[in-house]
């Protein structure tokens, strides 16, 4: 630090923070009154870095939490989105958390893809939480229900009283892990993340260059320490081995004998290897087997919106390998034809909601240098998370017909 900030710290030897109680597992106040979350044990380090004293308070909502901030009350807050209405009264430290934001429904919905499809129906989001305030400024057709915390979102859709409940992914989580609302699951990731980062009052901009220093000093291992300790593992594979066989024997006596091949493996390794490499070399071989039939396969991840696929696929495309993976609104936007989307967005659905089905259709693409192919495509929801929601798909595209490039 600079001579400047170490005598400010001599002079300011106390630092009030301001958290909200009900953050579960940012931060939070346990049963017995202790400060505890994420943020709280990154204090801890920074008070035993800069050998000073941080005096948390808090309040009954998150609402009156900020209005401390608002009239100074409260020197800092720890654990805090940036938005334009708070850049009015804090300055910012650099993120030190990022989770994205989740759409939570009753489990009979299924899949949402996006907030657009939010329209017209009654969401529940916290008040003052960034979830309200950026669907209040981009989301003027979504009907808001404000409730004063998490749990009490929830539980609004849980007893159907709105159709959905927006916030972080991994609050959500973490509160779905902890509470009983069992006909409740994720059904979809929007395109806004929450970057949480500690928010300090803008008439002490010092204050926010020492705490930034700060959180840069805190060695890895420590991040690593404290984000494991509140993040366990959330999601679980669902294996469906029934796609693999069924591709296997469209391809013919080349794929069978593949086929056979990895039968014998998986009895010889079952008692020494764990599943996870098992599938690392059936994706290999299978690989082989469709270049072979000159067959594409794609792999759509749902949570991260990027699809991969083999040298088939991108050849399909005729895009360079460093362009793949690319993300699913720009495969839909580029390289599917515009008369075709309707076919293709039907498809998604029939997946989702055929759960032992296999799905076929035929559609066209139009690759980055504007030849149009007529392709046939099998495709299957083949990984869910513990909710029971559907979190990739694959797919097996092969060229029909290929018509005159585009003008």
């Amino acid at each position: 630090m600079t001579d400047e900030e170490k005598e400010w710290l001599a002079q300011h030897p106390s630092i009030t923070i301001g958290i909200d109680k009900n953050y579960a597992p940012f931060e939070f106040q346990d049963k017995d009154g202790v400060f505890k979350g994420i943020a709280i044990d990154y204090l801890k380090e920074i008070e035993q870095m800069l050998n000073i004293k941080f005096n948390i308070i808090t309040a009954t909502t998150w609402t009156e939490v900020t209005d401390l901030a608002k009239h100074k009350t409260v020197d800092v807050l720890s654990c805090v989105a940036k938005t334009t209405e708070r850049a009015k009264y804090l300055t910012f430290t650099q993120p030190y958390l990022s989770f994205p934001m989740a759409i939570v429904t009753n489990k009979s919905i299924g899949y949402i893809d996006g907030l657009k499809e939010l329209n017209g129906k009654t969401v529940a989001v916290v008040e003052e939480y960034m979830a309200n305030q950026l669907l209040e400024e981009n989301y003027k057709d979504i009907f808001l229900v404000k409730t004063q915390n998490l749990t009490q979102g929830l539980e609004l859709v849980s007893s159907g009283k709105t159709f959905a409940y927006v916030d972080n992914l991994s609050q959500i989580l973490y509160i779905l892990q902890k509470e009983s609302f069992q006909n409740l699951a994720v059904a979809g990731i929007t395109e806004y993340k929450f970057d949480y980062a500690m928010g300090i009052r803008n008439d002490i901009p010092i204050l926010r260059d020492i705490l930034q220093k700060s959180i840069v000093a805190i060695p890895v291992n420590i991040k690593e320490k404290i984000y494991c300790k509140w993040f366990p593992r959330v999601y679980k594979q669902v294996i469906d081995y029934s796609t693999v066989w069924k591709i296997l024997t469209l391809t013919g006596i080349v794929l069978f004998v593949f086929a056979y091949w990895l039968y014998r493996l998986k009895q010889e390794i079952k008692a020494r290897i764990s599943i996870e490499k098992k599938l690392i070399r059936n994706q290999e071989w299978l690989n082989c087997s469709l270049n072979s039939a000159n067959i594409g396969a794609w792999d759509w991840n749902i949570i991260s919106g990027y699809i991969t696929g083999n040298a088939i696929f991108t050849n399909l495309l005729e895009v360079p390998e460093g362009e793949i993976p690319l993300k699913m609104e720009r495969f839909k936007k580029e390289f599917v034809h515009p008369e075709d989307l309707k076919i293709l967005l039907q498809h998604q659905e029939e997946c989702f909601s055929h759960i032992d089905g296999f799905n076929t259709m035929q559609f066209r693409i139009i690759s980055k240098y504007n030849s149009v192919k007529l392709i046939e495509s099998n495709s299957k929801v083949f990984q869910y998370d513990e909710y029971n929601n559907p979190i990739r798909i694959i797919g097996f595209i092969k060229e029909i017909i290929r018509e005159n490039r585009q003008t």
